[in-house]
């Protein structure tokens, strides 16, 4: 119907948009920080009960490569990648936000606590959120680069 009171205006469905463009991006850069700060209880909390996280592309830089669903295999699994890593300092460099979907490009200064090395890991993850929680989450470092850390 017609100048129905109900219906949204353009700039009120902008505005909503926008909401939730801030909220995806607030709740992206916060799981990312606290797996960074080792904080796997909190980042948990960012996440569906049936979500799936992927680690990596390549079993030989990533131990931990793999599938894993819900939250106490996907705590195992970080608690695996914190036994063998240590997050220094991460820098986010790009985020791309699509409606349910957010791409990040960031930088993580890493140590391998075996080796000691130091260096440099690139990561591109992606997420994707329902009602605004992690369902979804991919995290892919650059294989070449963990493979140096190791050796």
């Amino acid at each position: 119907m017609i100048g129905d009171a109900s219906m949204q205006s353009l700039a009120t469905l902008g505005l909503l948009a926008s909401v939730d463009r801030d909220l995806l991006e607030h709740r992206a850069v916060a799981l990312l920080e606290r797996l960074a700060d080792h904080d796997i209880e909190q980042a948990i909390t960012y996440f569906t009960p049936c979500a799936t996280v992927v680690l990596g592309r390549d079993r030989r830089a990533m131990p931990y490569f793999g599938a894993y669903q819900g939250p106490e295999a996907i705590r195992r699994a970080f608690r695996g990648i914190e036994i063998e890593y240590d997050v220094l300092r991460q820098d986010i460099r790009d985020m791309v936000i699509d409606q349910d979907r957010v791409v990040t490009r960031r930088v993580c200064r890493m140590r391998h606590r075996g080796t000691g090395k130091v260096m440099n890991v690139d990561f591109c993850d992606w997420m994707r959120f329902q009602n605004g929680l992690v369902c979804e989450l991919s995290l892919s470092p650059e294989s070449s680069q963990l493979e140096e850390l190791v050796e």
